[in-house]
């Protein structure tokens, strides 16, 4: 399979591809992050990178062949614009408007199958999106096969793509109690960060730091360099601690220790901006059912 990864950040899509047991013969990754890009290479140094999506765009468009035969179109546009956590300017915040990049790209490309992730969105711009692909959405949260709550839209024309089923992981199934490893991770006590940790009541609260102790699953992984807005703080010790890398590698079912390459604050970034990767594979699942003959019997 050849495939083009628009957005790529740190190639979770290839990784979905091996764990959904899809050879892939070329990937194509468009990012223009260098920390991405950096732990992208140290994982797949045999990715092809090919740079920013509107120079890609517009050399496809004079040379529709430069990639040859595209199998798979695959991409998470930027989200900020249609983020309900964010202004909602939708189409009209430029990163949102990258989204036609990516349509530009298919058009030309005509690739056998595609697949666009997005945050869930107003409905006008849900529906702007599902008239120009002609497929409707599908909607799953990333809490039936990870331990975070992480509701995302999908299209995509794989054929008989489902939700997955539940895994029931819990949080407690992944945290991790190596009491040195984790004093990297503490905070120390001071007045404004008592007020953001309430004293560890603020769980669920979109005011202060959430509990996530002993939470069955913590909540959406931020991308803000401050790295607990809303991800939640695990008490430690005297006072709480942040979630490890490792644990939020595992929380979007990474492989741990793929974001080694990069510190703390930019691996938190990118997990954040990432895909939960067994939510992918699943969707690519159904790919290898249609290859293997498995579907429509």
């Amino acid at each position: 399979m050849r495939v083009l990864s628009l957005f790529d950040g740190m190639s979770c899509g290839k990784i979905s591809l091996e764990r959904a047991g899809i050879k892939v013969d070329k990937y194509y990754a468009s990012e223009i992050d260098k920390n991405a890009i950096k732990v992208s290479k140290a994982n797949y140094p045999e990715i092809d990178q090919v740079g920013d999506i509107v120079n890609l765009a517009n050399i496809l468009s004079i040379f529709p062949e430069t990639l040859g035969e595209i199998d798979l179109l695959i991409g998470g546009s930027p989200c900020q614009g249609f983020s309900f956590a964010g202004k909602q300017l939708n189409f009209d915040d430029p990163r949102s408007k990258l989204f036609f990049e990516f349509v530009k790209i298919k058009n030309i490309l005509k690739p056998k199958y595609f697949l666009l992730e997005n945050v869930k969105m107003k409905k006008e711009s849900q529906d702007v999106i599902t008239n120009i692909f002609g497929v409707e959405p599908i909607e799953i949260n990333s809490n039936l096969v990870s331990a975070q709550n992480r509701g995302r839209l999908y299209w995509t024309n794989i054929p008989g793509v489902k939700e997955p089923e539940n895994k029931y992981i819990s949080f407690q199934d992944i945290i991790e109690e190596d009491g040195k490893h984790l004093k990297k991770y503490k905070l120390n006590r001071t007045k404004s960060r008592v007020k953001m940790w309430s004293n560890g009541e603020g769980r669920n609260s979109h005011q202060t730091c959430s509990n996530v102790t002993n939470a069955e699953k913590v909540n959406c992984l931020t991308t803000k360099q401050d790295r607990s807005s809303n991800t939640g703080l695990i008490e430690f010790e005297d006072f709480c601690r942040y979630l490890t890398q490792n644990e939020l590698e595992m929380c979007q079912t990474v492989p741990k220790g793929y974001t080694d390459s990069v510190s703390y604050g930019l691996a938190c970034k990118m997990l954040g901006n990432g895909w939960t990767v067994d939510v992918i594979a699943h969707i690519f699942s159904y790919m290898k059912e249609v290859s293997d003959g498995k579907m429509g019997n």
